[in-house]
Protein backbone atom coordinates (compact mmCIF):
# COMPACT_ATOMS: atom_id res chain seq x y z
CA UNK A 1 0.00 0.00 0.00
CA UNK A 2 2.66 2.51 0.86
CA UNK A 3 4.99 1.93 -2.30
CA UNK A 4 1.47 2.35 -4.01
CA UNK A 5 0.82 5.55 -2.29
CA UNK A 6 4.19 6.81 -3.47
CA UNK A 7 4.11 5.71 -7.10
CA UNK A 8 0.86 7.68 -7.45
CA UNK A 9 2.46 10.38 -5.74
CA UNK A 10 5.78 10.61 -7.65
CA UNK A 11 3.77 10.14 -11.10
CA UNK A 12 1.56 13.61 -10.17
CA UNK A 13 4.87 15.49 -9.47
CA UNK A 14 6.60 14.46 -12.63
CA UNK A 15 2.98 16.00 -14.09
CA UNK A 16 2.89 18.71 -12.59
CA UNK A 17 6.45 19.39 -12.90
CA UNK A 18 6.33 21.82 -15.41
CA UNK A 19 4.49 24.40 -12.97
CA UNK A 20 7.08 23.22 -10.03
CA UNK A 21 10.22 24.26 -12.47
CA UNK A 22 8.95 27.56 -12.70
CA UNK A 23 8.38 28.10 -8.86
CA UNK A 24 11.84 26.66 -8.44
CA UNK A 25 13.69 29.49 -10.99
CA UNK A 26 11.26 31.92 -9.11
CA UNK A 27 13.58 30.74 -5.72
CA UNK A 28 16.70 30.98 -7.38
CA UNK A 29 15.99 34.76 -8.75
CA UNK A 30 15.06 35.88 -5.18
CA UNK A 31 17.90 33.79 -3.55
CA UNK A 32 20.14 35.66 -5.87
CA UNK A 33 18.74 39.33 -5.47
CA UNK A 34 18.93 38.48 -1.70
CA UNK A 35 22.78 37.20 -1.65
CA UNK A 36 23.82 40.94 -4.09
CA UNK A 37 21.37 42.99 -1.76
CA UNK A 38 23.09 41.40 1.57
CA UNK A 39 26.81 40.03 0.60
CA UNK A 40 28.50 36.93 3.13
CA UNK A 41 28.05 38.55 6.28
CA UNK A 42 29.01 35.87 8.35
CA UNK A 43 29.05 36.49 11.77
CA UNK A 44 29.47 32.66 13.10
CA UNK A 45 32.45 31.53 13.85
CA UNK A 46 31.77 27.89 13.68
CA UNK A 47 34.77 25.96 11.63
CA UNK A 48 32.83 24.26 8.36
CA UNK A 49 34.72 22.11 5.96
CA UNK A 50 32.81 21.77 3.12
CA UNK A 51 33.45 18.77 0.91
CA UNK A 52 31.41 19.67 -2.73
CA UNK A 53 31.40 17.71 -6.17
CA UNK A 54 30.03 19.65 -8.74
CA UNK A 55 29.76 19.89 -12.56
CA UNK A 56 30.25 23.14 -14.55
CA UNK A 57 26.61 23.45 -15.27
CA UNK A 58 25.28 24.04 -11.71
CA UNK A 59 28.09 26.39 -10.88
CA UNK A 60 25.56 28.95 -10.43
CA UNK A 61 23.80 26.78 -7.51
CA UNK A 62 27.56 26.17 -6.25
CA UNK A 63 28.07 29.84 -6.16
CA UNK A 64 25.34 30.85 -4.31
CA UNK A 65 25.65 28.59 -1.40
CA UNK A 66 29.36 29.37 -1.10
CA UNK A 67 28.12 33.06 -1.08
CA UNK A 68 25.62 32.07 1.85
CA UNK A 69 28.71 30.35 3.72
CA UNK A 70 31.33 33.18 3.38
CA UNK A 71 34.69 33.36 3.16
CA UNK A 72 35.99 31.69 6.75
CA UNK A 73 35.26 28.01 4.99
CA UNK A 74 37.57 25.37 4.50
CA UNK A 75 36.03 25.20 0.63
CA UNK A 76 37.34 21.55 -1.25
CA UNK A 77 35.75 21.18 -4.33
CA UNK A 78 35.68 18.36 -6.88
CA UNK A 79 34.76 19.23 -11.10
CA UNK A 80 33.18 16.24 -12.68
CA UNK A 81 33.89 17.63 -16.12
CA UNK A 82 35.04 21.25 -16.34
CA UNK A 83 36.48 23.17 -13.81
CA UNK A 84 34.63 26.47 -13.86
CA UNK A 85 37.01 29.50 -13.55
CA UNK A 86 34.55 31.37 -10.90
CA UNK A 87 35.50 28.07 -8.86
CA UNK A 88 38.73 27.49 -9.56
CA UNK A 89 40.52 28.63 -6.20
CA UNK A 90 38.22 25.84 -4.61
CA UNK A 91 38.87 23.39 -6.98
CA UNK A 92 40.92 20.64 -5.93
CA UNK A 93 40.96 18.35 -8.72
CA UNK A 94 38.77 17.38 -11.56
CA UNK A 95 37.51 14.13 -13.53
CA UNK A 96 34.61 11.49 -13.65
CA UNK A 97 34.15 9.08 -10.61
CA UNK A 98 32.20 8.18 -8.03
CA UNK A 99 31.00 10.66 -5.46
CA UNK A 100 32.19 9.07 -2.10
CA UNK A 101 35.98 8.87 -3.77
CA UNK A 102 35.83 12.22 -4.32
CA UNK A 103 34.52 13.48 -1.24
CA UNK A 104 37.38 10.97 0.23
CA UNK A 105 39.97 12.74 -2.00
CA UNK A 106 39.03 15.72 -1.19
CA UNK A 107 38.24 15.04 2.87
CA UNK A 108 41.93 13.50 3.11
CA UNK A 109 43.82 16.07 0.85
CA UNK A 110 44.85 18.09 3.98
CA UNK A 111 44.25 18.30 7.56
CA UNK A 112 41.05 19.69 9.14
CA UNK A 113 40.59 21.38 12.23
CA UNK A 114 39.25 18.97 15.16
CA UNK A 115 36.53 20.92 15.86
CA UNK A 116 35.23 21.24 12.31
CA UNK A 117 31.62 20.39 11.16
CA UNK A 118 31.66 18.56 7.86
CA UNK A 119 29.58 19.18 4.96
CA UNK A 120 28.99 16.63 2.22
CA UNK A 121 27.04 18.44 -0.53
CA UNK A 122 26.01 17.79 -4.18
CA UNK A 123 25.84 20.56 -6.65
CA UNK A 124 21.93 21.02 -7.62
CA UNK A 125 20.36 22.54 -4.16
CA UNK A 126 19.21 25.88 -3.31
CA UNK A 127 18.48 27.11 0.34
CA UNK A 128 15.20 28.56 0.21
CA UNK A 129 14.82 28.87 3.97
CA UNK A 130 17.17 29.32 6.34
CA UNK A 131 21.04 28.05 5.46
CA UNK A 132 23.95 26.11 6.49
CA UNK A 133 24.61 28.43 8.96
CA UNK A 134 21.62 28.42 10.71
CA UNK A 135 21.15 24.49 10.22
CA UNK A 136 24.34 23.71 11.84
CA UNK A 137 23.28 26.36 14.85
CA UNK A 138 20.45 23.89 15.07
CA UNK A 139 21.84 20.72 15.29
CA UNK A 140 24.21 21.78 17.95
CA UNK A 141 20.87 23.26 20.37
CA UNK A 142 19.46 19.52 19.08
CA UNK A 143 22.61 17.68 19.74
CA UNK A 144 22.41 16.19 16.28
CA UNK A 145 25.74 14.21 15.14
CA UNK A 146 24.26 13.55 11.58
CA UNK A 147 21.54 15.75 10.24
CA UNK A 148 20.05 17.91 6.57
CA UNK A 149 17.66 20.52 6.31
CA UNK A 150 14.14 19.16 5.15
CA UNK A 151 13.58 19.71 1.62
CA UNK A 152 10.75 21.84 0.17
CA UNK A 153 7.94 20.35 -1.99
CA UNK A 154 8.58 21.98 -4.99
CA UNK A 155 12.10 19.99 -5.61
CA UNK A 156 12.97 16.46 -6.05
CA UNK A 157 12.92 14.49 -3.63
CA UNK A 158 12.85 10.76 -3.29
CA UNK A 159 10.71 9.95 -0.21
CA UNK A 160 7.98 12.43 1.43
CA UNK A 161 10.42 11.33 4.94
CA UNK A 162 12.57 14.42 3.89
CA UNK A 163 10.00 17.13 3.51
CA UNK A 164 10.10 19.78 5.95
CA UNK A 165 7.21 19.31 7.83
CA UNK A 166 5.30 22.74 9.08
CA UNK A 167 5.50 24.23 12.49
CA UNK A 168 8.23 21.81 13.17
CA UNK A 169 12.35 23.00 14.07
CA UNK A 170 13.41 19.61 14.06
CA UNK A 171 12.83 15.83 14.15
CA UNK A 172 14.48 13.33 15.75
CA UNK A 173 14.89 10.76 13.33
CA UNK A 174 17.00 7.12 12.64
CA UNK A 175 17.57 8.05 9.48
CA UNK A 176 19.67 11.05 7.13
CA UNK A 177 19.97 10.84 3.76
CA UNK A 178 23.05 10.61 2.21
CA UNK A 179 21.99 13.81 -0.06
CA UNK A 180 22.05 16.22 -1.41
CA UNK A 181 23.50 18.03 1.86
CA UNK A 182 24.64 16.55 4.83
CA UNK A 183 26.39 17.49 7.59
CA UNK A 184 28.13 15.75 10.79
CA UNK A 185 29.39 17.19 14.11
CA UNK A 186 32.82 17.18 14.43
CA UNK A 187 32.91 14.14 16.88
CA UNK A 188 30.81 11.88 14.41
CA UNK A 189 32.85 12.55 11.20
CA UNK A 190 35.71 10.70 12.84
CA UNK A 191 33.11 7.74 12.39
CA UNK A 192 32.04 7.71 9.02
CA UNK A 193 35.03 9.53 7.26
CA UNK A 194 36.50 8.27 5.26
CA UNK A 195 33.72 7.10 3.29
CA UNK A 196 33.54 3.63 2.11
CA UNK A 197 34.40 3.05 -1.53
CA UNK A 198 32.42 0.49 -3.83
CA UNK A 199 32.89 2.10 -6.79
CA UNK A 200 29.04 3.05 -6.51
CA UNK A 201 27.13 6.13 -5.58
CA UNK A 202 26.20 4.46 -2.15
CA UNK A 203 22.64 4.01 -2.27
CA UNK A 204 22.07 2.15 1.47
CA UNK A 205 24.92 3.99 3.39
CA UNK A 206 22.52 5.63 5.43
CA UNK A 207 22.11 1.24 7.06
CA UNK A 208 25.36 1.68 7.84
CA UNK A 209 25.54 5.35 9.80
CA UNK A 210 22.62 3.86 11.70
CA UNK A 211 24.41 0.95 12.81
CA UNK A 212 27.26 3.06 14.13
CA UNK A 213 25.01 5.40 16.17
CA UNK A 214 26.17 5.01 20.04
CA UNK A 215 24.00 5.83 23.29
CA UNK A 216 23.38 9.24 23.08
CA UNK A 217 23.93 9.39 19.57
CA UNK A 218 21.10 11.41 17.49
CA UNK A 219 20.57 11.40 14.11
CA UNK A 220 17.60 14.40 12.22
CA UNK A 221 15.96 16.55 10.47
CA UNK A 222 15.95 20.23 10.49
CA UNK A 223 12.77 21.16 9.70
CA UNK A 224 13.08 24.65 9.80
CA UNK A 225 15.79 25.22 7.21
CA UNK A 226 14.62 24.25 3.49
CA UNK A 227 16.17 23.49 0.52
CA UNK A 228 15.35 22.87 -3.00
CA UNK A 229 16.59 19.50 -4.58
CA UNK A 230 16.83 20.91 -8.17
CA UNK A 231 17.44 17.12 -10.42
CA UNK A 232 15.57 14.00 -10.23
CA UNK A 233 17.91 11.53 -8.72
CA UNK A 234 19.36 8.88 -10.76
CA UNK A 235 18.93 10.11 -13.90
CA UNK A 236 23.04 10.32 -14.99
CA UNK A 237 23.47 6.48 -13.98
CA UNK A 238 21.81 3.28 -13.74
CA UNK A 239 19.79 2.95 -10.83
CA UNK A 240 19.69 -1.42 -10.90
CA UNK A 241 23.31 -2.03 -9.74
CA UNK A 242 23.16 0.76 -7.16
CA UNK A 243 19.96 -1.03 -6.09
CA UNK A 244 21.81 -4.40 -5.82
CA UNK A 245 24.37 -2.54 -3.87
CA UNK A 246 22.00 -0.98 -1.64
CA UNK A 247 20.05 -4.39 -0.52
CA UNK A 248 23.66 -5.74 0.44
CA UNK A 249 24.21 -2.64 2.53
CA UNK A 250 20.78 -2.91 4.32
CA UNK A 251 21.79 -7.00 4.69
CA UNK A 252 25.04 -6.20 6.08
CA UNK A 253 23.05 -3.67 8.69
CA UNK A 254 20.65 -6.32 9.57
CA UNK A 255 18.18 -3.60 8.16
CA UNK A 256 14.84 -5.64 6.59
CA UNK A 257 14.33 -1.92 3.75
CA UNK A 258 15.03 1.81 4.03
CA UNK A 259 12.16 2.29 5.13
CA UNK A 260 12.27 0.82 8.76
CA UNK A 261 14.83 3.44 9.16
CA UNK A 262 12.29 6.53 8.44
CA UNK A 263 11.17 6.57 11.68
CA UNK A 264 11.22 9.68 14.14
CA UNK A 265 11.92 9.29 17.97
CA UNK A 266 10.72 12.63 18.88
CA UNK A 267 9.28 15.92 17.84
CA UNK A 268 10.97 19.64 18.54
CA UNK A 269 7.87 21.95 17.73
CA UNK A 270 7.91 26.12 17.00
CA UNK A 271 6.34 26.68 20.29
CA UNK A 272 9.14 24.80 22.27
CA UNK A 273 11.79 26.72 23.41
CA UNK A 274 14.42 23.73 23.09
CA UNK A 275 13.65 20.17 21.95
CA UNK A 276 11.78 17.89 24.56
CA UNK A 277 14.67 15.21 24.65
CA UNK A 278 17.38 18.05 25.73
Amino acid sequence: MRQTTRLGLFAAVILLDPLRAKRRERAFARASVRRALNGARRTDITPVTILMVYRKRNARFVQLFLDEVGAGADVRLWALDETDPALEMHTAGSGPGTRFTHFNHLYQSRPSRDDSWVVLADDDFLFVRGGLLRTINLMKRAGFALAQPGQSAMGWWTSTFNIARPFLVARDTNYVEQGPLVIVSPDFAKHILPLPESDDMGWGIEAVWFRKKEHGTRFGIIDDCRIVHWKRNATDYASAPEMERMYERLASADVKSIWQLQSVNSRWSRWQQSPSWK
